[in-house]
């Protein structure tokens, strides 16, 4: 697994990065994952079930609040007047709100695809395709649904394999994550982990599945608490987008991991023209860091993203370093989907 200060600006292409462990054979057998059985606990299997959102969707809507619940007074001394008794005092508990940091002009669009070439030490090694898909509902809200999916090379092939998936579950109107699902079908692993952020708790639910030609399988259930209002480590790519990106400005957000919480900390370095798809454009240069517990997380060499400066944001660029070498993505083709009513 990546270091955890890599994981929000590099867990996006977690699988690209994966061609960079060159230590197995390809033809290696391992037995399939199966599909996620359909007996997550009740209460998690209600609340994070996707559903098509038919015809327009509900505007954002808090949770509903637990009933009121009635606390009598403490009784008093009786005096030689006797007083009335006091009426029980109705204590009511505030009603759970989800943030909306939605704006006009915001830059994801639903339908827009995004296909950027990993090379790795010059070579070819694979398509990363990013795709927003229609708009779905989880516990009546509004969620965009972010799709990635990468493919290593005919020439990677020959060293590692990978044909692997990421989803995101991301909230329209309040721009955080409600659930992520990774699944890698990889020369030496396959792996089937499913993340759930419930953020009214402050608690994430991470089932992880895992068949490893040399670790072995791992088949873990566990709970663990977090901020409210996350990223996950794919959403963080998109929030970025949304970020004003200043020169010389540093934003931070919460993004959660595999149970770990940890705080991206983003950069503006510069900007520079750029040959894209779409012509060329000024592009913002921004420097992914990680602050976890208190401390920004120290790296041998830093990572940089490009994103066209303009009211799309697109992914134009990125670099990384490894433990061999580097790792740099470019985007090849782009569709731009279609622009939101209220825009």
């Amino acid at each position: 697994m990546f270091p955890l200060s890599r994981r929000w600006s590099l867990r996006w292409v977690l699988f690209t990065l994966s061609l960079t462990f060159i230590g197995g054979c390809a033809s290696s057998q391992i037995a399939n994952v199966e599909p996620l059985p359909k007996d997550l606990p009740a209460d998690l299997q209600a609340k994070f079930e996707v559903v098509e959102a038919a015809g327009p969707a509900p505007a954002p809507s808090a949770l509903t609040a637990p009933e009121a619940t009635a606390i009598p007074s403490r009784p008093k001394k009786r005096e030689k007047k006797i007083r009335a008794k006091a009426k029980p005092v109705v204590v009511e508990k505030e009603k759970f709100i989800f943030p909306t940091r939605r704006t006009k002009g915001n830059p994801i669009w639903v339908g827009e695809k995004q296909v950027l070439e990993i090379t790795y030490i010059g070579l070819a090694a694979g398509d990363i395709t990013m795709d927003v898909l229609p708009i779905k509902m989880i516990v009546n809200r509004k969620v965009m649904q972010i799709k990635a999916t990468a493919v290593s090379s005919a020439v990677m092939n020959l060293f590692y394999r990978l044909n692997d998936t990421i989803e995101s579950f991301w909230d329209y109107d309040g721009l955080f994550s409600h659930r992520f699902h990774l699944v890698l079908d990889e020369a030496k692993q396959k792996r089937d982990s499913l993340e759930l952020y419930d953020s009214e708790k402050k608690q994430t639910y991470y089932w992880n599945r895992r068949n490893h030609v040399d670790k072995g399988n791992i088949d873990s259930k566990e709970y663990f608490d977090i901020p409210p209002f996350p990223q996950d480590s794919f959403s963080a790519l998109y929030y970025l987008r949304t970020l004003p990106l200043e020169d010389g400005g540093v934003y931070s957000f919460p993004v959660v991991s595999e149970g770990k919480s940890w705080e991206a900390v983003a950069t503006v370095v510069g900007r520079e023209m750029m040959d894209t798809p779409l012509g060329k454009k000024k592009c913002i240069i921004v420097r992914p860091q990680t602050r976890y517990q208190g401390v920004l997380k120290q790296e041998k060499g830093d990572s940089f993203i490009w994103l066209t400066d303009d009211d799309r944001r697109f992914i134009v660029r990125l670099e990384a370093k490894v433990k061999i070498g580097s790792v740099a993505a470019r985007l090849k083709k782009v569709e731009l989907g279609e622009k939101p009513n209220e825009e």
